[in-house]
């Protein structure tokens, strides 16, 4: 969860006095919303075909749901997944960092919060500690993603010579064997996905950044009152799966605590009851 910076056109438009009359009213208008991600994101994002779609796509099906709107969700990988939303083509992509697409429209809640680490071999004494310590260390990552001011200046500077950065399918699969393979010394991936994978094994934890990323419901710009009435919709219909309590659901049938979405400390309470 690749995450490809997205390089557009800024989008100008002045806000109107009024919205358009489907915007804001349930019943006026009922819109099948599009979403992509790639399957590899799970448990943030999974396979469409599979038994959970992933805890951030459900959250959001349940909120535009309970406002009478239809989501339909499908796997394309992230920098495929970010243009096709640029172009309109869909109308968002999930879950998605604001640095990542300065140009799309978000709600002001978040879906889901990501902490990324460094993973080296068993018996690799090296462990992160700040940027420096990188120095000596030849590792991988995603490219496109964000992983921080800091860091990706570093990888900005020495990318291809202490960093390669790879895109394409089954990413995390592929960013373990190159580290088993003894390719490159440590990779640097999402703490959650890298964690809740079978196949990590052989694999420890070196130490992770200190900034945490809020991922959200990143809307299109190309439609800017289309995104803007989504937007809205899933604001309210997140207000009414919180109070009656199927946000927090969601994140139990996942395993998961409050901890992994911005702004839910209530929700550990709750979880903790069950």
């Amino acid at each position: 969860m690749t995450r490809a910076v997205a390089k557009s056109l800024v989008w100008m438009f002045c806000a109107l006095a009024i919205s358009p009359a489907w915007s804001d009213t349930r019943a006026a208008k009922s819109l099948t919303v599009s979403i992509a991600a790639p399957e590899y994101w799970c448990p943030y994002a999974c396979d469409m075909a599979g038994s959970r779609l992933g805890f951030t796509v459900d959250i959001t099906r349940a909120a535009l749901e309970s406002q009478g709107h239809r989501v339909v969700y499908r796997n394309l990988t992230y920098d495929r997944a970010l243009v096709e939303a640029m172009r309109g083509r869909i109308d968002a992509t999930i879950p998605t960092f604001k640095s990542e697409a300065p140009d799309f429209i978000f709600p002001s809640h978040a879906v889901s919060r990501t902490e990324y680490c460094f993973y080296v071999p068993k018996g690799e004494p090296w462990r992160y500690n700040g940027v420096d310590s990188l120095e000596n260390m030849r590792f991988v990552a995603t490219s496109g993603y964000s992983y921080g001011e800091d860091v990706d200046a570093y990888i900005s500077e020495n990318q291809d010579v202490g960093v390669t950065l790879i895109g394409g399918d089954d990413i995390p699969n592929r960013l373990r064997e190159l580290v088993r393979r003894e390719r490159f010394g440590a990779l640097l991936d999402d703490r959650l996905l890298f964690e809740s994978s079978q196949k990590n094994v052989g694999l420890v934890n070196a130490g992770c950044l200190d900034e945490h990323h809020a991922g959200y419901l990143a809307l299109s710009p190309a439609n800017p009152d289309r995104s803007n009435a989504i937007a809205r919709a899933f604001e309210r219909g997140i207000k009414v799966i919180r109070e009656n309590g199927q946000f927090c659901e969601i994140l139990d049938n996942y395993r998961l605590g409050a901890e992994f979405v911005p702004g839910l400390d209530r929700c550990s309470a709750n979880l903790q009851e069950k």
